[in-house]
Parts: structure tokens; C-alpha cells; sequence
């Protein structure tokens, strides 16, 4: 406008702006509102960052404030059997992590949403050993229930899980996890809610196994941690971890121990009972 205004619409005298500059001169005010339109919410995002920042940085600065008791409520022993337990959001999944950390090498993690590819089924029980060859990983998948469900696939252990997890339900990804653990040859094997979507007859018949030396899914060498919310009463679990309500104690009577931790805000441990 201010372009039209001192050259009028023909671009003004003899030698003056042409037309094409005379558009020009309109559409760069316009450009140029896009191009700096971010600033004021980047502006705002810098004060926001950097009240975090201070924020951050006197915590740092502060001295740690630990309470509760140092001594650890309870261990885990060589080739015992241990099942976590507790509601939702009360640190199951945080504390296996961090036995994870613990055990460092000694230790496979078996998360919750570990990752199936867009391979053969043999291939993706190869992740956790690349040895395994056709027969080890049938005998694996049978041993978690998934016989038959091999049985009805045209090409066996080389069928392909076309977009990885999305070519099975969840209970059969829940099993071919398992199918996995059981193929580490890692000392301590750490189990996220292995029985999620399974039914509750054949999640607690996998639990049992789990929990059991004695003819289970691991041999007795093995050191197995379990996270759930659905163990069964009866299983041969060394120890019991709760991490709910103190109140909510459930009896475990065929555990040879157990444990309950307090889920107060500190998640301070509590004493281990032996029974």
C-alpha cells in the first residue's frame, strides 16, 4: 500500500519501480509477519525455561534429605524365586529397573513393551542369544503354551511377524517375551507382568511355573524376579514384595517368606517377616 501510494499503480515515473517490485514491496511485510510471528510464545517459553532452570539448580544446590531406614528390608538370594507385587503406579516396574541396575550383566530385563520386530519369529527370539537355532526355539514356544498356535503357521519359527507386534495378540506377544527369557542364558532373569492379557487360568498356571524350582519354566541355577498383580495364593515363591498398603496384607501361606513394603511417600522399606 505504502509502495502503490508513492509510485501509484504504473510504477511512478520513467525509470521508477516496476511492477514486479511494487509486489514485492506488498508481500515482504507479509513474509515477514510469518517469520517473526513465533517470537512472543519462544519468548515466553525462554522465561518459563528458565524459572525451571532456578528452580532445578537450588535443588541441586540442596543437601539430600534421606529418611527411613538404611538397612534393606530384604535381599535377593541366589536361585530363589521372588514375586513384586502391588497396585498400579505403587513402583513394581521402577523397583525391577533398578534391580536391572543392581545385578548389572548378571541380570535380562524383560520389560513390559519390549520390542517384537518385523522378522521371523526365530529372529526375534535371537535377540537375547544368536545361537538359537530352529529346534531350541520351538521347544521354547511349546513350553510357554504357543504349540499350537505354531502348529497353524505356514512356515513355523520362520514366519514373519509382519509389523512385529501388531501380527499377534497380546497374550501371544506375552508369550514369546517369556519365550525369550527362557533362551537368555543370563544368571537372574527379571519378568514385567509376564502373564498380562492372559486369561486368569493360564496366567496363574505360567505364575506358578515361574515361582517354582522344582520342575518350573527356569532351572533351579536360575534367579527369577517377577513383577505382577495377579499371583495366585498358592504358589512356591521364597518371598513375597508388596509394595501396597501395609494394610492390605494378603496371606501368602505357601511362600517361605515374604515382605511387605510401606508405598509411603518416601517409600521407606519395611522389615522383612519371616515365617
Amino acid at each position: 500500500l505504502i509502495g502503490i501510494g508513492l509510485y501509484g499503480p504504473d510504477g511512478g515515473t520513467a525509470g521508477g519501480m516496476t511492477p514486479m517490485a511494487l509486489a514485492i514491496i506488498v508481500l515482504v511485510p507479509l513474509a515477514a509477519f510469518e517469520a517473526t510471528a513465533a517470537l512472543p510464545a519462544a519468548a515466553i517459553a525462554l522465561m518459563r525455561g528458565r524459572i525451571a532452570a532456578t528452580r532445578i539448580m537450588t535443588m541441586l544446590d540442596a543437601a539430600p534429605h534421606v529418611s527411613g531406614n538404611s538397612t534393606p528390608a530384604t535381599n535377593f538370594r541366589a536361585h530363589a524365586r521372588s514375586a513384586i507385587i502391588g497396585p498400579s503406579g505403587s513402583g513394581k516396574t521402577t523397583m525391577l529397573r533398578a534391580l536391572a541396575v543392581e545385578f548389572g550383566s548378571d541380570a535380562a530385563l524383560f520389560a513390559e513393551d519390549a520390542h517384537l520386530f518385523d522378522t521371523s519369529i526365530l529372529e526375534n527370539l535371537r535377540v537375547v542369544r544368536g545361537d538359537v537355532d530352529e529346534d531350541q526355539a520351538t521347544q521354547a514356544l511349546r513350553r510357554v503354551g504357543l504349540g499350537p498356535w505354531l502348529d497353524a503357521l505356514p512356515q513355523g519359527v520362520h514366519t514373519t511377524l509382519i509389523g512385529g507386534a501388531q501380527a499377534v495378540s497380546g497374550g501371544e506377544r506375552r508369550r514369546l517375551l517369556l519365550a525369550r527369557a527362557l533362551l537368555s542364558t543370563a544368571p537372574v532373569v527379571l519378568l514385567d507382568e509376564p502373564t498380562e492379557h492372559l486369561d486368569r487360568i493360564s496366567g496363574e498356571r505360567i505364575l506358578r511355573e515361574l515361582l517354582t524350582t522344582d520342575g518350573g519354566l527356569f532351572g533351579a541355577e536360575r534367579t527369577v524376579v517377577v513383577v505382577t498383580h495377579q499371583l495366585p495364593e498358592n504358589t512356591d515363591a521364597d518371598q513375597v514384595i508388596d509394595l501396597g498398603d501395609r494394610t492390605a496384607k494378603k496371606p501368602f501361606a505357601d511362600s517361605r517368606s515374604r515382605a511387605y513394603v510401606g508405598s509411603t511417600r518416601e517409600r521407606r522399606w519395611s522389615e522383612v517377616d519371616e515365617l
